[in-house]
């Protein structure tokens, strides 16, 4: 289950959002089950807005996930937490690797950020890298539709997922103090999960430390790891002894997902110091991830009568991040806010075969930011913003496939939002000047190297929009937005064998900007227990960037082409949910959802790996301090493909979950769960996944788990 922001969705695509400032809140405590749940009226502060605003007054549209709600649906990747939220798929490589899709659009379009600053990893590079946050130990996972450029750069085109957490902590703990720890199992992986957190406070200091460790074996699957195994229409031919090796081996795939392993852990420590005006504060987090790539492994060589067999593929990941943040009300004449944030991030991860390195991808990534919010002009309110960022990246080992680099973006942005009866307006700008020298570029040919390579983009992006409350129970939006994203870098330059994808990628320096027209329209409505909201959006693309399949092999690989010509995007999502009146019985709520988008490319031909239509319906009841939900979702089959590309079959999720919370004393509480995944043992395929003809989402699974706050 999620929670819609806004009473419906009032959709304006002027994107004016970054994290608002906190400073010296009493009574601010680690959120608990009997604090929030189910409760769709509760305002919620959205933390990536500059002026303050609650969930009801955005007029971007907007999901958050907190609470109890965020809670049932965390699992090991990012793009996995999400992927039951209208307009949200999963780009999965696997249970355990998975990045968001926002309508369509993933990769270096959808920008992830912790705290609204960039994450920083690899993970928009390449499907089979991970996210470096642990979803389990965020407060709040906000998610943008629609081109989010305007404050976030122009990897932002196709939308923004912030996680929010409180690493630099913003407010003293009531009572001095307050936390929570996790203890999870699961037996379609065996899984071992516990994580904890502690925030202390006294006088104007405050301190933050969380930590978590993960294990989990191969992965329970329902059937065959292989959508269409091989030779199963191809080979009618085979003699005996073919046939009896392809049975065994399809055997040995059923049933469990080989190289499928997951094992990560991390901490932080951060501390602030919180003042009537000002506040000051620094944070340090460690991340290690190890895990297996499935279907990373191909049987690719023969020699005279025996199969030489690659050795499985693993990656071993680890990032440091450092945060500094000074944020301060009323700093000078003609403002009331300031907030300056710097990140630095030492991100390295090794691709593995066997024992063996094979490719080490390192980035060195400085963001810095100063957000700006003025006094009230009139009717109007705003804020200006200065970012810069400067990235090394380099990638070592004989299948490098993107060259070291060196990047630098300036970006500036102004937004501005009024209020004027019943209308709301919202206008918005942003500038980027995106410099990337690639001192050598990649091998061309045997015992020759690729020039020196400086490129030089200058992406703009605007927004309108309007929101008109017609009354209590009805709102209607409309927007507009022009956005551009400058190439990256691998889509230039990158020419290599990649093992982990099973691909050999070439990109193209000639690339121009991508631009976007973006046109929106929505209507939210809520009467007595009911809400509803349903919005339709068009994205026109020039000079889209895309992988093509040229049916060509390079080194016993497929060859992909970075290549770009336009694109129409259009699609829909709709919720509703109807809260029943607590009785005798409990309390009740049904609801339900539905979300289709469509990619068309000028030639005619499907955008690749497009998520599928889907519907879903809920229930949610709680009693004093039990609770239990139910979901059920369809997914239609997906056979809108792009040339060469397999078509994924629809399938049917049905989840759901029990709990008992229990409070002893005034700040102490337990809660006990069990959860079931995937209850109907489908065969669930991500179309928008590389990798869905080779692995599987996870199969039938029992949660359970323990959790404490105090």
């Amino acid at each position: 289950m999620h929670i819609p922001i806004r009473n419906g969705v009032a959709v304006a695509l002027s994107v004016y959002l970054f994290p608002s400032l906190s400073l010296a809140q009493p009574g601010s405590t680690t959120s608990s089950p009997a604090a929030h749940e189910h409760d769709l009226l509760e305002e919620i502060v959205v933390t990536a807005n500059p002026l303050g605003q609650t969930s009801d007054d955005l007029s971007q549209s907007v999901t958050v996930l907190q609470g109890e709600a965020l809670r049932q649906q965390l699992a090991n990747s990012l793009g996995e937490t999400l992927a039951r939220t209208p307009g949200i798929a999963n780009a999965s490589f696997g249970e355990n690797v998975g990045r968001p899709v926002i309508r369509g659009l993933q990769g270096t379009r959808v920008g992830v950020l912790s705290n609204s600053m960039a994450v920083a990893d690899v993970s928009s590079l390449s499907q089979d890298h991970a996210v470096s946050v642990e979803p389990f130990l965020v407060d709040q996972i906000e998610v943008l539709r629609g081109p989010s450029t305007l404050l976030y750069g122009s990897g932002a085109i196709g939308g923004v997922v912030n996680m929010v957490s409180p690493t630099i902590p913003q407010s003293i703990p009531e009572n001095g103090y307050s936390g929570r720890a996790t203890a999870e199992g699961n037996t379609a992986a065996d899984e071992e999960f516990a994580a904890g957190r502690l925030d202390l406070g006294s006088g104007q200091f405050a301190l933050h430390v969380n930590g978590f460790h993960r294990r989990t074996d191969d992965y329970d699957i329902p059937g065959n790891a292989n959508l269409y195994p091989d030779g199963e229409d191809e080979h009618e031919d085979h003699d005996e002894e073919d046939h009896d090796e392809h049975e065994e081996h399809e055997e040995q795939d059923s049933g469990t997902l080989d190289n499928s392993f997951l094992k990560n852990h991390g901490w932080t420590v951060g501390g602030s110091w919180i003042g009537e005006q000002w506040l000051v504060g620094v944070a340090y987090t460690d991340y290690k991830s190890e895990y297996g790539i499935p279907g990373g492994a191909h049987v690719h060589e023969h020699e005279e009568e025996h199969e030489e067999e690659e050795a499985p593929v693993s990656i071993d990941l680890q990032s440091q991040r450092t945060e500094v943040e000074i944020a301060g009300r009323d700093p000078f004449p003609g403002f009331e806010q300031i907030k300056l944030r710097y990140v630095d991030t030492q991100y390295e991860h090794t691709e593995y075969e066997g024992d063996e390195t094979g490719t080490v991808f390192n980035s060195d990534s400085d963001n810095s930011r100063l957000e700006l919010r003025h006094d009230q002009w009139g009717i109007w309110q705003g804020a200006f913003g200065l970012q810069y960022t400067e990235v090394d990246f380099s990638a070592r080992g004989a299948e490098a496939f993107v060259p070291t680099s060196h990047t630098d973006t300036t970006g500036v942005f102004w937004i501005e939002r009024a209020e004027l009866d019943a209308w709301q307006f919202d206008l918005g700008m942003r500038y980027e000047d995106v410099k990337s020298r690639v001192p050598n570029t990649l091998i061309v040919e045997e015992g020759e190297t690729g020039p020196k390579a400086d490129v030089d983009f200058q992406p703009f992006s605007a927004s309108a929009g309007a929101l008109w409350q017609l009354n209590d129970t009805v709102g209607l939006s409309l927007s507009v937005a022009h956005a551009e994203r400058a190439p990256a870098v691998e889509e230039l330059f990158a020419n290599g064998p990649h093992v982990a994808t099973q691909v050999f990628e070439v990109g193209d320096p000639s690339l121009d900007k991508e631009k976007n027209l973006h046109l929106e329209a929505g209507v939210s409505i809520t009467v007595a227990g009911f809400t509803g909201s349903a919005n339709v959006y068009y994205d026109d693309f020039d000079n889209y960037i895309y992988l093509f399949d040229t049916g060509e092999e390079e080194d016993g690989l497929p060859v992909q082409l970075w290549q770009q010509q336009g694109a129409d995007f259009i699609g829909g999502e709709v919720e509703l949910r109807y809260d029943f009146e607590p009785g005798r019985y409990g309390h009740w709520q049904v609801f339900g959802f539905g979300d289709i988008v469509d990619g068309e490319l000028s030639d005619n031909t499907d955008v690749p790996l497009a998520p599928p239509a889907r519907v879903g319906m809920g229930l949610d009841w709680d009693q004093e301090g039990m609770a239990a939900y139910l979901l059920w979702i369809h997914a239609y089959k997906q056979d809108n493909t792009a040339p060469l590309e397999t078509p994924t079959p629809g399938y049917d999720l049905l989840n759901a979950e029990v709990s008992y919370s229990v409070v002893t004393g005034d700040q102490l509480e337990f809660q006990v769960y069990l959860q079931g995944q995937n209850l109907l043992d489908e065969d669930i395929r991500n179309s928008t996944s590389t990798l869905k003809d080779y692995a599987p989402q996870i199969g039938i699974n029992a949660i359970f788990g323990v959790r404490a706050y105090f």
